[in-house]
């Protein structure tokens, strides 16, 4: 027996016999979660529209036979607090609201019972509700009856009978034919281990998740209960379910894909579903991806095997972009600044390859559509602009290399904070000029820059300023400095180490003084010079630390190919000039840079 998937409105639990078993913790739902079901309840009641019923989490039930008094009852794995609490609120309409002793003189049937194994009192306390703290069960019952009591004669909620008898209908509606509550109802084969599903169902808390609720749609007892290859297509995509989430919880495909922190699926598969379900941002119901799945089926817009040819058809079209190395580029760079992969795949499901292929192609250019030369890193407006810019240019001098087997690595990509780091930093200006240790710390690192420089220089003028600047820093007490004497001192350890002419703010501040880096690597490198930079790179990327391949190119004056010894050690106007033309050549080698009006 497999499992049965279906949706029960309250009114079907009706008389039903629920057990809760002794593995479950006892009841401890909060006032708040109480409030929260009924404004819930109360707010789908006043509701115009389509929706028939509001739907609550699931219940995971096992049917028993207790052989002794030879009686069915439903052993609930999960679900037993929302059970419990729909309990006390129908005690309460019954009494407060229909005024009677029994639900039977209304709607025909008693409410459902609950009995919990290792507390046996609970189910006669359940038939009274008195105030009772002599057990921390019943403590938690009487308040959630207290709180319903709050609620229902709170003018702010309820003004009326009329409204909470309205209330009670929607609560009670029978399914199908009017306005009603309803519950998936998760039933599990009698083999399953009670136990085993309870510590996987709750273990971290994790309820049972829209994919888990989906691939149940697919694989239930009842699914293609008319098909005479019922079994063959269960087994189909049962497997192809393994593959589809295997391969989603490969970092590097997950990463290429979306945008999304992995820990934030339990199955990765929900992703796939929850794009098909085309699921917005705002969205914020648990369910609302299962839901779709199941009134889609349910509603006859399409049958349970057609909507499975859909699932797999998305798996293809993610799985064809992936191995494809134009494909992967050009479609990971426009899902890693934020273009929805859900539009992706629609459109191109729905137009040929090459009307696609075009349609990348000018998502990219559009993306870049600005001038780069008047880029600022001064300019707020400017700074997403960069980040595109210099994302682009990485991933593109990859791509356009012939020679390179690399693909762009986006799973380090997303694992880092990015930020836009001056190649050659102003001065120390950046420093807090509260916090004397990081005047210190500035001052060190630069230090033995001083000291290496003495031994690689022949002029002995030079040579001998650099020793009386070596000894001023060793010499410096942190106490007295102000910030006004560090910067003097800061200034003229810079000298050093940069070009003789002047660089203006437009070149400081422009894309050919920019490269991207992670926050994390970011903090190692504010306000040095460009030697101790270029040092600090190597040294990360010998750590085996992600440094993008055109950042890493730059320190390395990669794109220089006149640089000496000699001028190594600064990041130089004809460094600056060649870095610009670099990325614009690679970016208009691709098609997407619009060459500047009187660029030559």
């Amino acid at each position: 027996m497999s499992t049965r998937l279906m949706f029960k409105s309250v009114n079907d639990l009706l008389d039903e016999k629920f057990y809760v078993p002794y593995y479950q913790r006892g009841y401890r739902w909060t006032k708040q979660q109480v409030i929260d079901l009924l404004n819930d309840i109360w707010g789908f009641t006043q509701k115009e529209g389509n929706d028939k019923f509001y739907c609550l989490q699931p219940v995971v039930v096992k049917k028993v036979l207790n052989t002794i008094i030879n009686e069915e009852y439903w052993e609930v794995v999960d679900g037993q607090q929302r059970l419990t609490t729909l309990y006390i609120l129908l005690y309460y309409l019954t009494k407060e609201v229909l005024k009677v002793d029994s639900l039977k003189e209304e709607y025909g049937k008693e409410i459902f019972t609950i009995s919990y194994e290792t507390r046996p009192g609970s189910a006669k306390f359940l038939k009274n509700l008195e105030k009772d703290n002599s057990n921390i069960d019943y403590y938690y019952m009487h308040t959630t009856y207290e709180t319903i009591k709050e609620w229902f004669t709170d003018s702010n909620n309820i003004e009326n009978r009329t409204d909470r008898f309205n209330f009670l209908s929607t609560l009670l509606g029978r399914k199908g034919k009017e306005k009603s509550v309803q519950v998936i109802w998760y039933e599990v084969p009698v083999e399953v281990n009670s136990n085993e599903l309870f510590t996987r169902l709750n273990l971290g808390k994790i309820p049972l998740t829209n994919s888990e609720l989906v691939k149940a749609l697919f694989l239930s007892e009842t699914s293609f209960e008319k098909d005479d290859k019922q079994e063959q297509k269960k087994t189909e995509i049962a497997i192809l379910w393994d593959s589809m989430e295997q391969r989603l919880n490969d970092e590097k495909y997950w990463a290429f894909i979306t945008n999304e922190n992995p820990e934030d699926y339990s199955n990765k598969i929900e992703l796939l579903l929850d794009l098909i379900a085309k699921k917005s941002d705002k969205n914020k119901d648990p369910l609302s991806t299962f839901l779709h799945f199941y009134k889609v089926v349910n509603g006859k817009s399409k049958d349970l095997w057609s909507l499975w040819l859909d699932i797999e058809k998305y798996d293809q079209t993610l799985v064809e972009w992936y191995k494809n190395r134009d494909l992967y580029h050009k479609i990971g760079y426009l899902i890693t600044i934020g273009v929805s992969l859900a539009d992706l795949v629609e459109r191109s499901l729905g137009e040929p390859k090459s009307a696609f292929t075009y349609y990348i192609d000018s998502e990219i250019a559009k993306s870049i559509r600005f001038n780069l030369e008047s880029l600022s890193y001064e300019n707020k407006g400017d700074y997403s602009k960069i980040y595109r810019v210099l994302t682009l240019f990485n991933i593109e001098s990859l791509r356009t290399n012939e020679s390179a087997l690399d693909y762009y690595p986006f799973s380090l990509h997303k694992k880092s904070n990015w930020s836009i780091e001056h190649i050659h930093a102003q001065n120390a200006e950046g420093l807090d000029k509260t916090k004397k240790e990081q005047w210190k710390q500035w001052t060190d690192s630069h230090l033995k820059l001083i000291v290496d420089f003495q031994n690689q220089i022949e002029d002995i003028q030079l040579k001998e300023q650099l020793r009386k600047l070596e000894s001023e820093i060793l010499e410096v007490n942190y106490e007295v400095l102000n910030w006004d004497k560090f910067m003097l001192l800061a200034n003229r350890i810079g000298i050093f180490f940069s070009e003789k002419e002047t660089i203006y703010s437009d070149e400081m501040h422009g894309l050919s003084n920019l490269a991207l880096l992670g926050q994390a690597e970011n903090s190692a490198l504010n306000n040095g010079v460009f030697e101790l930079k270029r040092r600090t790179i190597i040294s990360m990327d010998k750590d085996g630390k992600y440094i993008p391949i055109c950042t890493k190119r730059v320190f390395l004056k990669y794109y220089n190919k006149n640089a000496t010894q000699g001028n190594y050690y600064f990041w130089s106007y004809e460094d600056r000039k060649n870095y610009l033309e670099e990325i614009k050549a690679v970016l208009r080698r691709s098609g997407y840079l619009i060459k500047i009006e009187g660029e030559v």
